[in-house]
């Protein structure tokens, strides 16, 4: 472990994910989740001089909004729903396929080929259009307002945004347990007498925990994605209010609804779009920077054991 917080690369992708959740988490328990905001700006003679959308380097360091609002205030506090609401999903995505897999993996050959054979070709369906007409109906709001409270909106994009990915993540982890089930150490352990369950637990899981965990980085940039794609079709989490008349809103500030309800200022006010279209990518590349980190780590311990 202590090789692996040496790596300049790890320290760099999880110092800044740490980070900033912190001081989004720091502004939602001291500020009471309030972000900046600068109406107008008059000069010394009480006339007015500025007003919103402040361009970066004005009034804030990466401008505001169309309200006035600092877009960097407005991303930070947006950041424990974007990447938790990613880590969240990423994380079941996972659990859920794992206990599948622990299941599935030894059903017939004739079973797994079914199995395969209908999970497939939903990896190579969008996720994206599946999880827009699942959501688009329940978390959209209507002149009535929103049929459902905001905890079962929030669930039920949760268990979707899940389900789209487990038919093929969990074929995929059924491949491996099979290919492990081959080796011949788990023919060994099947003649001195070993269980189903031994010989998961203390020889199949062993061999697999480490792809597991770069899988779950994998998982998190796909969620990360989809979760832009959804943004800007203004799917956005927990609900998208439609205004009367108005620019559509969202109930939260994470980083996919600024970027989708912000699109129509990519040519004239272009910040407002980039400023969260930065921090995906600047999250994105710590997420890759700590996956590649441990890739890298996990190699070095595969050749010093084989070397033993």
């Amino acid at each position: 472990m202590r090789k692996l917080l040496k790596k300049k690369k790890f320290l760099i992708g999880a110092s800044f994910l740490v980070i900033l959740l912190l001081l989004s988490i720091s502004n939602t328990i001291f500020n009471d989740g309030k972000i900046r905001q600068t109406l107008l700006v008059y000069d010394e003679k009480g006339e007015l001089e500025k007003a919103p959308p402040y361009p970066p380097g004005d009034v804030y360091l990466f401008g505001s909004d169309m309200y006035g609002y600092d877009m960097l205030h407005t991303v930070i506090e947006g950041a424990k729903y974007s990447i938790g609401i990613v880590l969240i999903v990423a994380f079941f995505r996972m659990l859920f396929s794992i206990g599948l897999s622990y299941f599935l993996f030894r059903v017939p050959e004739s079973v797994f080929k079914w199995i395969k054979t209908v999970a497939e070709p939903l990896s190579f369906f969008p996720q994206t259009l599946i999880a827009y007409f699942l959501l688009r109906t329940v978390i959209m709001y209507t002149m009535d307002g929103f049929h459902h409270p905001f905890w079962v909106r929030a669930f039920y994009e949760f268990v979707i945004l899940i389900a789209v990915a487990l038919p093929s993540l969990t074929v995929q982890l059924i491949e491996q347990k099979r290919r492990v089930w081959q080796e011949e150490f788990i023919e060994s352990a099947i003649v001195m007498g070993g269980s189903k369950r031994h010989i998961y637990f203390k020889h199949i899981l062993p061999q697999l925990y480490e792809e597991w965990i770069l899988m779950f980085g994998q998982q998190f940039l796909q969620v990360l994605t989809l979760l832009v794609h959804l943004g800007v079709l203004l799917v956005l989490f927990g609900g998208t209010i439609m205004g009367d008349g108005g620019p559509p809103t969202s109930v939260t500030h994470e980083w996919a609804g600024l970027i989708g309800l912000n699109k129509r200022f990519m040519l004239t006010r272009e910040w407002i779009v980039y400023v969260p279209i930065l921090f995906f990518i600047l999250t994105a590349i710590s997420v890759a920077m700590i996956n590649q980190s441990l890739k890298e780590f996990f190699n070095t311990k595969d050749n010093l054991r084989k070397s033993r």
